[in-house]
């Protein structure tokens, strides 16, 4: 729980997982590009969702590096927070700022997850609690919205009234 040699094969699938992800989001965003850039929301879900997927192969990395697990701990920690702050935090604090219609369950979520994987690296510095499962299960959950996003993504999108052009 606390070894992240443990955890090696685990990790390498997430950090793929991860690659494999943005890319198709990325190819999912190309295929409805007139779409997806004439909605804030869309717009905004595609992007943080291919940066997510980067996120979880960094954080990933970290796991994989042989490294001190406290020091493991604190970069766990740090990144997380950090990624939480600049990708869904910035939608969440904009939205309740503006109030520019955008739901913000998802990145509540996304959010969430990030906490988590932060959780986990308190787990290894205190060797108590959830340990290397807790960002394992974070960056799982975030795999499987992100193939949620790309399969939206992909479908047909009507505009809304609450849809902003880009400039």
């Amino acid at each position: 729980m606390y070894q992240p040699k443990d955890w090696h094969e685990a990790y390498a699938i997430l950090a793929s997982g991860g690659a494999v992800l943005a890319g198709l989001i990325i190819v999912a965003t190309a295929v409805r590009a007139d779409q997806i850039l004439s909605s804030l929301h869309w717009r905004l879900r595609a992007r943080n969702s291919t940066l997510s997927m980067i996120t979880i192969m960094i954080g990933s990395n970290f796991v994989l590096l042989p490294q001190d697990v406290t020091l493991l701990g604190v970069e766990l920690i740090v990144f997380n927070l950090i990624s939480a702050c600049f990708l869904p935090g910035a939608v969440i604090v904009n939205e309740l700022r503006k109030h520019e219609g955008l739901p913000i369950r998802v990145p509540v979520l996304a959010a969430s997850f990030y906490l988590l994987a932060a959780a986990g690296g308190v787990s290894l510095i205190v060797h108590w609690g959830g340990g290397l499962y807790l960002p394992f299960a974070a960056y799982s959950a975030y795999l499987l919205s992100a193939v949620i996003t790309a399969f939206a993504l992909l479908m047909p999108h009507h505009k809304s009234s609450k849809s902003k052009k880009v400039s």
